[in-house]
């Protein structure tokens, strides 16, 4: 009996594509090759014969620009393809490339990319210059190994182009865009007009405008006042632009460029202020952790906003009688509570509020005989508090250094892969930003975790002395000790006016409870003191100086 009688019943199918859509995309690497060569046009040309000796027909067409091919999102028209590929109900057969290299060079990653869109989304590749194609397994392990070659063709590029580059550097040129308010002339530059012969950077328009903000900020104005007179001029610059141009050796006339690899060298170009005059602006910057500006506050009526009512809760708020004598009142109309003069005056008839409450301070300082329990005590506190901020300075490390490879990629983008100005400019300018506030929290971090024995010296000082440091600062010394003692504030009786606490700070709370501790350590040798936990919830210990 014949076999061919079986063959009804075998579960084999042979598929017939029907679908004859195919999309294309080309690309070239940089604005030089768009206008200068018809390679887009040769790629269109030839994927249309493709088309036409296999029966396809180009529905969609993307590309047809200059992208770079090192990183696959930031090129617009290849994240137009994918997001199409992704998302639309009627996908084409296959994508139409010239070469596998117009497609990608990120090799592990387009090959993923790839897998995705094949295995996915059921949408083939299609190589026009060699007719390979991903339909078979033989022939989607050619378009990946096609991909793999084009990344390693990338390498060998690098690898021959950059020493020149780094020489090119080390030279006192600037590779890449340079900085805001200058203009380069040279070889590299996109724009007709600025090609020279050899490299030149020149302070422009805008620049002189900004020689204007760094002698300002050298005679210490403050960024928002530099900004406002800035915007006066007709430039506008954001407060996170401004703070990162204060820290750019470039303007001092110093290439600290990636290719350096961590050195410096003096620039080709003249900068804005000299080196020693931006290393002052930074020392400034860089010490600049605290200190209070001019105050809104009076000098005489210092717990203006710090002081509530014992009758209803009410803010205690200031005004001066006959213009020369302070007094507090509640600031509840409805409220019995009288008037209470702020100083003590021979005519007064009851002690002034200010005199009282450096009295009432007095209550919270340490009795020296305590000294060593407090301070073996705030030992364990910095312990404490130096663990979270040694952890706070890896986290931001790590941050700073992933900022610092975004910026070289973006920079080697620009350099080798033909990235725009526009694109260029507005993927590193928030990373910029993003570095300095970084680079600012690590120093403010670094500043907590110094300097532990004049710390606890300096809390000892403040602790012992606070009425004295009250009584003798000015009104924003006097405010940063009352937040710090209370950090909520403490409530007067108008009649008798006593005084009394919302929350005590935890420092000058714990200072009536060591004399028990104390006993109970003599009592009990063996016994350590507490954990340091007491502390570690407090307001901080950064203020305990006042800037004293």
């Amino acid at each position: 009996m014949s076999l061919d009688y079986f063959k009804k019943f075998s579960t084999y199918k042979e598929e017939v594509e029907t679908n004859k859509n195919v999309w294309l995309y080309t690309r070239v690497s940089s604005k030089e090759q768009f206008e200068k060569n018809s390679s887009i046009t040769n790629q269109k040309d030839s994927a249309e014969k493709y088309s036409k000796k296999h029966g396809y027909e180009i529905t969609k067409v993307f590309g047809g620009t200059y992208e770079s091919a090192k990183g696959d999102f930031t090129r617009k028209e290849f994240k137009k393809l994918y997001d199409e590929i992704t998302k639309t109900k009627n996908k084409p057969f296959a994508v139409l490339i010239y070469k596998m290299s117009r497609f990608s060079r990120s090799g592990a990653n387009a090959i993923k990319l790839v897998d995705e869109i094949i295995k996915k989304h059921g949408v083939h590749l299609i190589e026009v210059s060699t007719e390979k194609d991903s339909t078979t397994a033989r022939g989607e392990f050619e378009i990946m190994e096609s991909l793999q070659y084009a990344r390693k063709e990338n390498l060998e590029r690098l690898e021959i182009t950059l020493p020149g580059m780094t020489a090119f550097v080390k030279q006192g040129n600037w590779l890449g865009k340079s900085p805001r308010g200058y203009t380069t002339y040279g070889s590299r530059v996109t724009k007709s007009e600025h090609i020279a012969s050899k490299q030149k950077i020149i302070i422009n328009e805008e620049g002189e405008l900004l020689k204007k903000a760094w002698k300002w900020k050298l005679k210490g104005e403050q960024d928002f006042i530099i900004k406002q007179k800035l915007e006066k001029l007709g430039l506008k610059i954001s407060k996170q632009s401004l703070s990162a141009m204060w820290r750019k050796p470039f303007y001092a006339g110093i290439s600290t460029h990636s290719f350096l690899n961590g050195e410096a060298i003096k620039g080709r170009w003249k900068g804005m202020v000299t080196p020693s005059q931006f290393k002052q602006i930074n020392d400034k910057l860089e010490g600049n952790t605290s200190g209070y500006k001019q105050s809104k506050y009076s000098e005489e009526r210092p717990l203006t906003h710090s002081l509530f009512c014992g009758n209803c809760g009410s803010k205690l708020t200031g005004y001066m009688a006959k213009g020369k004598y302070p007094y507090y009142k509640c600031q509840n109309n409805k409220c019995s509570a009288k008037d209470m003069n702020a100083k003590t005056t021979p005519r007064s008839v009851k002690k002034g509020v200010n005199d009282l409450f450096s009295q009432y301070l007095k209550k919270f300082e340490l009795d020296p005989k305590l000294e060593d329990a407090f301070k073996e005590q705030l030992k364990l506190t910095f312990k404490e508090l130096d663990k979270e901020q040694t952890e706070n300075y890896k986290i931001i490390s790590n941050q700073i250094s992933e900022v610092k490879k975004k910026i070289e990629t973006i920079d080697k983008k620009h350099i080798f892969d033909g990235l725009s100005d526009d694109l260029y400019n507005r993927y590193k300018t928030p990373l910029e930003e993003r570095l300095t506030e970084l680079n600012e929290e690590l120093q403010n971090i670094n500043l907590k975790i110094s300097n532990q024995d004049k710390k606890i010296e300096d809390c000892v000082e403040v602790v012992k002395n606070i009425s004295k440091y009250w009584a003798s600062g000015n009104v924003n010394t006097k405010k940063r000790i009352q937040k710090l003692v209370f950090p909520e504030g403490v409530v007067i009786n108008p009649e008798n006016r006593q005084y009394r606490t919302k929350k005590t700070n935890a420092i000058f709370y714990k200072k009536t409870v060591i004399p028990r501790d104390s006993e109970w350590k003599i009592k009990n040798p063996s016994t350590k003191y507490g954990d340091g936990s007491w502390l570690v919830a407090g307001t901080g210990l950064e203020p305990v100086t006042f800037g004293l």
